[in-house]
């Protein structure tokens, strides 16, 4: 009876006068055939290792494109234009994109708490600069305001999700109506900074919407019965 012959490497069969295997190229081996062998049976490596990169690496190269994204648009609205104009807004884009989504990945556990309202501190730096630039005198009454209520509503729906671990509903529910008062808040500011309207047209429905889903959130809260059937519900 004929013994096959097969690579012990990928286990492509081979035949008894092939010396090495077709496929892979390693040494053929059998043990009633003697052959001298000048390497060894098994490949010193069988298994290719992972080439991983460095996660300051990986930062490094980001980073470097960010730079080099900001110093392009500048070079050449200062060699056409003599300053910078349109640049600008491309450099304050770029800056605002990395502080919200590069920053934070700088370091291991980012906190939340403290990353929140950095990223509104640089988001109303770069409107102060297009309000300063376009001379539109809007920052202080409108952009201002607006951009400082919904940092306070986040960092404070954030940080008691972070530290307090029961009554999340109740937290939900407080941030939802209060979002509704600061769509109120904003048109007010809208009429007031741009002469619009003398009378809410248009907050009072994101307002009232809001008020609903917070208060039926709040309800969920406090009725555990109501609670565990929804979860049943939606969540068994």
């Amino acid at each position: 009876m004929k013994i096959k012959m097969y690579c012990m490497k990928c286990g492509v069969e081979l035949a008894d006068s092939e010396e090495r295997c077709p496929l892979c190229g390693l040494r053929a081996y059998h043990p009633d055939i003697s052959r001298e062998l000048s390497e060894p049976l098994y490949p010193n490596n069988p298994e290719v290792k992972r080439q991983t990169v460095s996660r300051f690496g990986a930062l490094f190269i980001v980073t470097s494109i960010f730079v080099l994204g900001m110093l392009l648009p500048t070079i050449c609205n200062i060699s056409i234009s003599g300053e910078i104009t349109w640049s600008g807004y491309v450099i304050g884009a770029l800056i605002l994109t990395y502080t919200l989504v590069v920053l934070p990945v700088w370091f291991r556990n980012p906190n939340p708490v403290v990353f929140v309202p950095v990223d509104f501190a640089v988001t109303a730096l770069y409107l102060l600069y297009i309000d300063f630039v376009t001379k539109g005198d809007w920052f202080l009454t409108f952009a201002l305001p607006s951009i400082g209520g919904i940092a306070i509503i986040s960092t404070a729906v954030v940080a008691l999700c972070r530290y307090v671990r029961r009554g999340h509903l109740y937290i939900y529910g407080g941030a939802a109506i209060l979002c509704g008062a600061q769509c109120v808040m904003m048109e007010l500011l809208l009429n007031y900074t741009f002469n619009l309207n003398d009378k809410l047209v248009w907050s009072i429905y994101p307002c009232v919407v809001c008020a609903v889903i917070g208060i039926w959130l709040i309800v969920i809260a406090i009725c555990p019965i109501l609670r565990r059937t929804l979860s049943k519900k939606f969540f068994a």
